[in-house]
C-alpha cells in the first residue's frame, strides 16, 4: 500500500478491522507486499502513488469505495490478476465468505 489516509480511515471506516499485510520486498524499483483480508476486513483509505498489479491467491469477493463516491467490486480467483494506475486512492472491504490472500506489487516510478 502506498499511502495510509488514517483520519479518512477513522472518519469513514473506524467500525472495520484492518487486515494482515506484510511487506516482502522493498528496494528503488519495487515493493512487494502480502495481504490477508479476513471477511469484513479493510485496507483502510490509502493512496496508490505508483502503478501497481494484484496476484490474486485466494478466491474471495472484493469491495472497493473510491474517493469520488465510486464504488466496484471485485470477485478473486487463484491466480487471477489485477492491475492499477496511480493515483487511485480507495478502501478495499474483504465482502465475501473466505479470507482474501493476494501479492501487490508497486511500480515505482
Amino acid at each position: 500500500m502506498s499511502t495510509k489516509l488514517n483520519e479518512k480511515t477513522a472518519a469513514e471506516a473506524a467500525d472495520r478491522p484492518i487486515a494482515a499485510n506484510k511487506l516482502l520486498h522493498e528496494d528503488d524499483k519495487t515493493r512487494i507486499t502480502h495481504w490477508t483480508m479476513r471477511p469484513g476486513e479493510q485496507t483502510g483509505w490509502h493512496s496508490h502513488d505508483f502503478d501497481y498489479v494484484v496476484v490474486q491467491l485466494s478466491g474471495g469477493r472484493l469491495h472497493l469505495d473510491y474517493a469520488d463516491g465510486s464504488e466496484h467490486e471485485v470477485d478473486y480467483a487463484p491466480g487471477n490478476t489485477l492491475s492499477g494506475s496511480a493515483p487511485i486512492e480507495h478502501n478495499a472491504i474483504s465482502v465475501g465468505d473466505e479470507a482474501i490472500v493476494s501479492i501487490e506489487i508497486e511500480i515505482k516510478k
